[in-house]
């Protein structure tokens, strides 16, 4: 029998465990709509076990299953087709039970399972993109399936430009950036440090610092260029880059401390995954986002949302938020002179970076604020259910 039958029943699935934007974006969305929707998100019990107590903190309905997470190695990539079919029919017995009327499928194009575990089971999927970039098989893969959705969530402009030729032109879809909560990100609100954060403190020196998955997508080696260049111009900077490690990425995080020792940069310091990263925005004076790739930043609207002066590659939808000179800079990809230029720049004009975080901090209430960012998802739900459903549009 179903639950809660006033409410629409949304499946949220994601193959991936581990803690980022995307499911930081899903447990934000299901929390603020709870009392109008039902939300379940689904994803692999693997690597997931910060995303569970934070979905148990926010008091969110979640299940984590036994879902292989595609990955760039050869024994990943066989034991994902091998039990593909199986995870399936898993999936596909889940949906019919528990009676949903929508699957949203998190995570990018490479999220096939609950797409066709959805259409077995007659359920109307909603497939929520949110990258820029994707192998050329695993879009060619996404053309075929692409029919299946319902409805088509794009995280970006960007986003939607970069799919364009891979989704149906008569399929719905509607551009949601990710969400901030600014009022939980707080810039007048005190926050208790850890013992490395008081330390970097009280060295009063100025503190540029990035926060994202150690991964080569996020440009540290761009970041790290930068530190290096600004060495010469002063040593009262310090370089925060923060953010897990995963096992995947591990060699990765070695080649950059390989870097770091060759170059003789002294100023930078990893700091490994926070569950809470507003304190360590707060003793930031200089966010810079030097990603290659990117759609909808978290990291940045939350550098927003916290007032804190941006300079960022010219990735995903930024420049549309970040209007170069106006609340922030926007640089080319790579661009390690540029960005040292900027910041450069603010350090000399310490007004000039006053004035971009407070403009910034505008921005992020005006237009990514999590309830704007649910309200549209909730608008999304209802167009997809109750477009076959009802004959006419339900009354809000």
């Amino acid at each position: 029998m179903r639950e809660l039958e006033s409410q629409i029943r949304v499946a949220n699935i994601i193959e991936d465990g581990r803690l980022a934007g995307p499911q930081n974006r899903m447990m934000m969305v299901a929390s603020a709509l709870s009392k109008n929707i039902y939300t379940k998100i689904i994803f692999p019990k693997k690597n997931s076990k910060e995303f569970q107590q934070r979905c148990d903190k926010l008091d969110i309905k979640y299940l984590a299953l036994s879902l292989t997470t595609m990955s760039a190695n050869w024994i990943s990539i066989i034991k994902y087709i091998f039990l593909f079919p199986y995870e399936i029919l898993t999936l596909f017995f889940f949906f019919k039970k528990n009676h949903f009327d929508l699957v949203h499928v998190s995570g990018g194009c490479w999220q096939f399972k609950g797409v066709i575990a959805a259409k077995l089971a007659k359920v109307k999927v909603i497939w929520h993109l949110n990258d820029t970039y994707a192998p050329f098989l695993i879009k060619k893969i996404f053309s075929f399936v692409s029919p299946l959705a319902n409805t088509f969530i794009f995280a970006s402009e960007r986003t939607k430009k970069y799919y364009e030729n891979f989704v149906p032109p008569a399929t719905k879809n509607f551009l949601i950036q990710s969400p901030v909560n600014v009022n939980f990100f707080d810039p007048n609100a005190e926050y208790n440090l850890d013992e490395f954060q008081k330390e970097i403190h009280e060295k009063k020196k100025i503190i540029i610092g990035t926060i994202g998955n150690i991964n080569p997508n996020k440009g540290h080696l761009t970041f790290l260029r930068t530190a290096k260049i600004l060495s010469s111009y002063s040593n009262n900077l310090t370089f925060l880059i923060a953010g897990p490690i995963y096992n995947s990425q591990k060699k990765y995080f070695k080649f950059l401390k390989d870097i770091i020792y060759k170059e003789n940069i002294t100023n930078v310091h990893f700091i490994e995954n926070k569950k809470d990263v507003r304190p360590l925005l707060k003793l930031i004076d200089i966010y810079v986002c030097s990603s290659d790739y990117e759609a909808s930043p978290l990291s940045v609207w939350e550098a927003m949302a916290m007032e804190k002066a941006i300079v960022s590659t010219d990735v995903g939808d930024v420049k549309k938020f970040i209007k170069d000179g106006v609340n922030g800079f926007i640089v080319k990809k790579e661009d390690s002179d540029g960005i040292a230029k900027c910041i450069i720049k603010l350090i000399e004009k310490p007004q000039l970076k006053n004035d971009f975080g407070k403009s910034a901090r505008l921005v992020a209430k005006n237009k990514l604020d999590l309830y704007i960012c649910a309200n549209l998802h909730s608008k999304v739900y209802e167009k997809t259910f109750f477009k076959e459903n009802y004959k006419t549009k339900p009354k809000s």
